[in-house]
This record gives structure tokens, C-alpha cells and sequence, in this order.
């Protein structure tokens, strides 16, 4: 350990000197060895999921780090640390961070082009992260500043990381101003306030608090492009003006941890739950969200929901478990496991909710995997009172989401 220490603190002397010929590599290189000597730290401890995490930031910062490839190797598995070793770990992250801290902050300075603002942007987050006291100043500047110059999308940013990490009155209420600003244009990730959800949201043109806004959840399938997604539904939808939201769900997809580049989920929740309750966790985060934007973005009480491939188990948990939710539903060549359900509703705005499958002819899955799904689902319907549930054949069109398709359906429910 004493020979990283002096390796840092010798690196943060030339820089300051000015005599490094790339600074910004250079940054890259020695915060990553710092983060992988902790990596590595934790394999004898048994801290799998905490020491893998430090890998994984090491290497995204140098990919030819060897201490950080060793160290993930090492820790493949499931954790076995106590709570002692924890709170060892945190101890020494502390320690640790008052060396990494100033690197980063200094890596989130150096010029770079503007593509790539809100990765260094990430990086001030990190320095705020590896040692709140000492960068918190720095960090509060940064966002400050960025407010001054109306750089609205660049606080959000620095506001919602902070904000993740741990919660202050202040930048609550920047951050909220923030998002009213930023949200009508670009997508924002949020959490949801009660569950470790977290989702992409849109907000309508010209949303104003004073009256009530219609909500659209599209659930994305297996290739997890959430923030793909809503930014095509919010060029897509015209007149279709609604609150759109995009959850990042775990139940529409194959591998978590081979999709984590996807998520903004921690690597920890992923493992928990790449063989764990993951449609539980979908319903119980969504219906959390839902909530959170009733109060925060005077939204109204039920939904249109749409989902993709494999978001169509949870589009059609929806429909099955909480029909009195849902103004219409929209799956587009959808999955749909029966054995996920949770307890199907009795409620009888299930007999005419409208529901239209869109479904393409020449689907790839479509004689395998979607007809006979379709079929389940559909023998559901017919046995438990659902009455107003169709299918559409799409002529010449493959596994597709059927933007178009969806929201002229949609249009028609619209409150006028």
C-alpha cells in the first residue's frame, strides 16, 4: 500500500509542476492504479461485489490496468465478507479518498471536447463520491456556476449525481428546478422515491402545474436501449402529449450483468437479481414511479402503456394484475410468461379495457416464441373477463415496437 501512496502523491507533484506530457492519461492511469490496489485488497477479504465494483471503475478508467483484471478474475462468485470487512473497506475507501478525490477533480478540468461533457462531469461526481468533506465545495461551485450561465442540462447532471449519493434540501430544490427546465426537451433519469427503480422521464410541451397530464409507459425489450427509447417516442409522439416515462426494468431482458453497460444500476443490484424476483421488482418499481409522478408532475391517475418483446411481460402485468390503472394498452410483439404473474384482478374495468396487440407477420419469433405466448395470454383474457383484447397482423414488418402503430391507437383515448 505505502508504494501506490508514494506513486500518487510523486504523480500529483509533476502534475502540479506541469511536467506531465498528458495529463489527462496520465490522470486516467493513477487514479485507476489506486482504485485496482483497492480492488485487489478485497480479494482476500471475500468482498466480491464491492471489490469487483472497484475493478470495474479502475478499468473504465485504464483497460490495460493488470492489478484490475487480476482482481475481477479473483472475485467472479458470490461474496462471502462479513460486516467487518466492510466497514474495514469503507475505512480505507475514506482514507483512500482524500488521495483520489483531487484526481478526479482535476481529470474533470482538463479540456475535452464537448461530446464528451457529461463523462467529466462524472468524473467531479466521483471526486464528491470518494470524499464528500473535501470535494463537496468544489462540486457545489461547479453546479452553481453552471446554473448562473443557464447551462441547465450540465447542473441537472451534477445535481443528480450528488443527489444519488446522498440527499441536501438545496440541491433538492435546484435539481427540481433544474428538471422543469431540462425534462421538456432532453430525457431525465431519475429514482423513484420509495424503491431502487430508476427510469427515464420526458415531460409534455409546455407542461405547467395546473392542470392534469395524461401518462405514457413504454416498457423496452431485451436490448435495454431505455434512453433510445423515449428519446424515439418523444420525436415520435406529435400531438400526443403526455408525461412519457421508460423504467429501466430487469424482467425484459436475458443477462443483467451482460447488459450493465445499459443500466445505470450498480453492479451489486444486478447480481442480486440476475436469477432473483426481477418481475416483482418491475411491478413494485413502476407502481412507485407511477405515484411519484402523480405528486410531483400533477400527473393523471391511469396510464397508456405499451411494451416490446420482452417488455411485454410487464405491459401485460399491467393489464392483468391492474386494469383499473390503465386507460389502453399497446403490446408490440410481445413475450408474455404467465408464470410471472402476480394476482390477476377481479376489477371490472378489466371487461372493456382496450387492448391491441401489434404484431409483425414477418417476426422472427413469431411461430417459436410469440404465437403461442399470444395464445396464454389470450387464454387469460377469454377465461378471466377481459372482452375488449385484439390482435393486429402487420403485413412485411419484423420484431418492431410499432411506434406509429401504438400511438395512433392510443390517440383516440386521449382526455379532450
Amino acid at each position: 500500500m505505502r508504494t501506490i501512496v508514494f506513486l500518487l502523491s510523486a504523480a500529483a507533484l509533476a502534475w502540479s509542476d506541469g511536467k506531465s506530457a498528458n495529463r489527462d492519461a496520465d490522470l486516467r492511469r493513477a487514479i485507476a492504479a489506486g482504485v485496482a490496489e483497492l480492488a485487489e485488497w478485497c480479494v482476500p477479504k471475500k468482498l466480491g461485489v464491492e471489490g469487483r465494483g472497484l475493478a470495474e471503475e479502475a478499468l473504465a478508467l485504464d483497460a490495460g490496468n493488470a492489478k484490475a483484471k487480476a482482481a475481477k478474475e479473483k472475485l467472479a462468485g458470490e461474496a462471502a465478507a462479513g460486516e467487518a470487512e466492510r466497514k474495514e473497506l469503507e475505512s480505507k475507501k475514506a482514507a483512500w479518498g482524500k488521495k483520489i478525490a483531487p484526481l478526479y477533480r482535476e481529470l474533470a478540468g482538463q479540456k475535452h471536447a464537448a461530446k464528451d461533457d457529461a463523462a467529466y462531469d462524472g468524473f467531479l461526481v466521483k471526486a464528491y463520491e470518494w470524499d464528500p468533506k473535501g470535494s463537496g465545495p468544489a462540486v457545489d461551485a461547479a453546479w452553481r456556476a453552471a446554473l448562473g450561465k443557464k447551462e441547465w442540462e450540465r447542473a441537472h447532471r451534477i445535481l443528480t449525481g450528488m443527489e444519488r449519493l446522498g440527499s441536501d434540501a438545496a440541491r433538492a430544490k435546484a435539481l427540481r428546478d433544474c428538471e422543469l427546465r431540462v425534462a421538456e426537451k432532453v430525457p431525465v433519469l431519475k429514482q423513484a422515491s420509495a424503491h431502487r427503480m430508476q427510469y427515464w422521464l420526458v415531460l409534455p410541451k409546455d407542461w405547467a402545474p395546473a392542470r392534469k397530464w395524461p401518462v405514457m409507459v413504454y416498457v423496452e425489450g431485451a436490448g435495454c436501449n431505455f434512453l433510445g427509447a423515449i428519446k424515439n417516442y418523444a420525436d415520435s409522439r406529435g400531438d400526443f402529449n403526455t408525461v412519457l416515462i421508460v423504467p429501466q426494468t430487469l424482467g425484459s431482458t436475458n443477462s443483467l450483468t451482460g447488459q450493465k453497460a445499459k443500466y445505470a444500476y450498480d453492479a451489486a443490484l444486478l447480481e442480486e437479481f440476475e436469477n432473483g424476483a426481477r418481475m416483482k421488482f418491475d411491478e413494485e418499481g413502476l407502481l412507485c414511479v407511477l405515484g411519484d409522478v402523480r405528486k410531483e408532475y400533477n400527473a393523471e391517475e391511469k396510464i397508456f402503456i405499451t411494451g416490446f418483446s420482452g417488455g411485454g411481460n410487464l405491459t401485460w402485468q399491467m393489464v392483468f394484475c391492474h386494469p383499473e390503472m390503465v386507460v389502453a394498452a399497446a403490446p408490440a410483439c410481445p413475450n408474455f410468461y404467465p408464470h410471472n404473474l402476480s394476482q390477476i384482478s377481479e376489477a371490472t374495468e378489466r371487461e372493456q379495457l382496450p387492448v391491441k396487440v401489434f404484431q409483425g407477420d414477418k417476426d422472427e419469433y413469431i411461430q417459436t416464441l410469440l404465437e403461442p405466448q399470444w395464445a396464454a395470454a389470450k387464454k387469460i383474457c377469454d377465461e378471466k373477463g377481459w372482452k375488449n383484447v385484439t390482435r393486429v397482423m402487420l403485413p412485411g414488418v419484423g420484431h418492431s415496437s410499432c411506434v406509429g402503430e401504438v400511438l395512433a391507437f392510443f390517440k383516440p383515448f386521449l382526455k379532450k
